[in-house]
């Protein structure tokens, strides 16, 4: 398990792409708890995966928005880009 250079934050869950992760940490800061992405080089330091780091003090609540319904892939798009989307048909 890799330890943050931030002793303020844990490893809270890992991913493959850098765009599930960043959508993720979006997620958790809009929910109020601060966090961040950082990668993490795997065997032949060709591989890598992302990693999100939560503030452990608020690692619970972490927790608790997480065992919630995940959110639409509307409401991760809008996390990643701050753009709403656009209402077909009109």
């Amino acid at each position: 398990m890799a330890v943050s250079l931030d002793p303020d934050y844990e490893e809270f869950r890992t991913f493959p792409h850098r765009g599930a992760a960043e959508s993720f940490s979006s997620w958790l800061q809009f929910e109020g708890v601060p966090s961040f992405v950082e990668p993490r080089t795997l065997g032949n330091a060709v591989e890598a995966e992302f990693v999100v780091y939560a503030l452990k003090k608020l690692a619970h609540r972490a927790r608790w928005i997480t065992s919630q319904l995940p959110p639409t892939d509307a409401e991760l798009d809008y996390l990643a880009t701050g753009k709403l989307p656009t209402e077909e048909g009109k």
